[in-house]
């Protein structure tokens, strides 16, 4: 039935800062890659000679995989202990890693990503459930605050540094540059990560695993494809279709199961299932905003790429430094007061951003994009605490699972729904403005004759001048019409945000057990 460990490592008081270094190490790995695998993809495409449609696999790929060994960290980690599970994680990772540098063509890459992506899975979800195991009750916070500010280093370094690299070296290098930090990384969390206590012998729940697994294969196949089928197309429906039975069989497995993959009945805490609705929706909303707000710098306000990630790098050191403060906050104070302010900053700060046009200064746009981190920072540590706080000690690595899950599926649907969302209102205020080109108003009246001027100074005359008038009239409309499309997206997450913030008002924090240093 089971099995003991090795008797449990003492975990003296001052051990907590070198395993805090180690798992933000191991953490930061993944964190940097995410960044980087994305600026790197059209020169892989050259490289690898791949096309469109092969290469997104690269990030597809690896993004299933991912999530699909997410809910799986409570088996594995009682059959293997934290210690064994995080280092045989981490270094499958820097492996796949390895690997991935030497594909030699798509397809090895794309199963080099599965192999990094199966070590991957693990790391951040088992990285929060050992910083909560090793901290006491009144540092917890602290420790989501100081977890997430070292992985606010990835997306700030993280473009940057990958671009200069597959400039000056090669795209290869991005994956290379994982072997000096991981093997840090595996050397401190060997010196200082502790045996764990008690593991649990017990076989898989292959019904479990697979019905797990086919859901979140065929929903994620179905929501990250919709940009190229479109809702109604059949291939995503019948996606949606095996998404659906196999949830209904997973649901129904799990329920039953003497010793389930995943145990469900940690939904019926109230408190585990409020903070998962917010924990969802925080992560639809960062990643479609993320997403909406890349294409509006570079289309609409014609950033470079590097101008981009220029402007984004304060942003990504305030997230840091307020993640630091607002985790040591949320351990002497409620944390529902922390997620509902910094909810209510980033609903004003949407709507500043549905005031941005091509004139507004670039000082103006980094400032904003401060704010936000600002707003983010005061968010995400606390709302972590409050997963984890919420559920009994033996059931911790479940719920980072859980909500590992649940981030992942949320960032999944902000992205493509942002995409959807974006191209509707896009093609509804093209059409209410090319509706409204016949109106004799002073402001279109105005555009006509200043463009009739600038294109008379151009040296523009004869019949042509009218036909050239209206080409030049119909770009100006098509991107007035994105602007505002633009804006419109950030006046709907502000209003996704702020009927977030209603569940937080009910979250409380479970009176933990007493911490004892062993």
């Amino acid at each position: 039935m089971g099995g003991e460990e090795d008797p449990p490592a003492a975990t003296f008081r001052h051990a907590k800062w070198g395993i805090s270094l180690a798992v933000i190490l191991g953490s930061l790995t993944t964190s940097v890659m995410g960044g980087t695998v994305n600026v790197a993809l059209p020169t892989m495409m050259t490289s690898l000679r791949a096309e469109v449609n092969q290469i997104q696999w690269v990030l597809t790929a690896f993004m299933i995989t991912r999530t699909v060994m997410m809910p799986t960290l409570s088996w594995a980690g009682g059959l293997l202990g934290n210690r064994r599970l995080y280092l045989s994680s981490l270094t499958l990772f820097i492996g796949g890693s390895m690997l991935c540098g030497l594909a030699w063509n798509i397809q090895t890459m794309i199963a080099f990503r599965i192999i990094q992506a199966i070590g991957a899975g693990y790391l951040f979800p088992l990285a929060m459930t050992i910083l909560h195991e090793t901290f006491p009750p009144n540092e917890r916070g602290m420790a989501m605050g100081i977890f997430m500010a070292g992985l606010s280093v990835g997306p700030a370094v993280g473009p940057w540094f990958g671009g200069y690299l597959i400039e000056h070296v090669s795209w290869r290098a991005i994956f290379y540059l994982n072997l000096p930090v991981g093997l840090v990384a595996l050397l401190v969390a060997a010196a200082t990560l502790p045996a764990g206590g008690q593991r649990q012998r017990r076989g898989v729940d292959m019904l479990g695993l697979m019905t797990m697994a086919a859901f979140v294969v065929s929903l994620l196949l179905a929501v990250s494809q919709v940009r190229q089928y479109a809702w109604g197309h059949p291939y995503i429906l019948t996606l949606l279709a095996i998404a659906t039975v196999s949830l209904v069989a997973f649901v129904a497995a799990e329920l039953t199961y003497t010793a389930p993959l995943v145990d469900l009945r940690v939904f019926s805490n109230p408190q585990f299932a409020l903070a998962s609705v917010v924990t969802l929706v925080n992560s639809f909303t960062n990643f479609g905003v993320n997403f909406v707000l890349t294409l509006f710098l570079q289309r609409r306000l014609h950033f470079t790429p590097q101008q981009a990630g220029e402007i984004r790098l304060p942003s990504a050191l305030m997230w840091g430094i307020t993640s630091l403060f607002s985790g040591r906050l949320a351990d002497k104070i409620d944390g529902r007061w922390l997620i509902m302010s910094g909810s209510l900053v980033l609903v004003a700060v949407f709507f500043l951003f549905a005031t941005i046009d091509v004139w507004t200064g670039a000082w103006t746009i980094a400032g904003l994009l401060m704010l936000r981190s600002l707003a983010r920072g005061l968010i995400q540590p606390p709302i972590i605490t409050l997963v984890m706080s919420s559920l009994p000690d033996e059931q911790v690595r479940m719920g980072a699972g859980l909500r590992g899950l649940l981030n992942s599926l949320g960032s999944t649907f902000g992205i493509a729904l942002a995409g959807f969302w974006l191209q509707e209102r896009l093609a509804v205020q093209t059409h209410l403005l090319r509706e409204n080109q016949h109106l004799d108003s002073f402001e279109l009246t105005h555009v006509v004759e200043s463009m009739r001027q600038q294109l008379l100074q151009a040296g523009e005359v004869g019949v042509m001048l009218p036909v050239k008038i209206q080409a030049v009239l119909n770009r100006w409309l098509v991107q007035e019409a994105a602007t505002v499309a633009y804006h419109d997206m950030f006046v709907i997450t502000a209003m996704v945000v702020l009927l977030a913030v209603v569940p937080v008002w009910w979250l409380r924090r479970r009176h933990s057990t007493p911490f004892v240093t062993r």
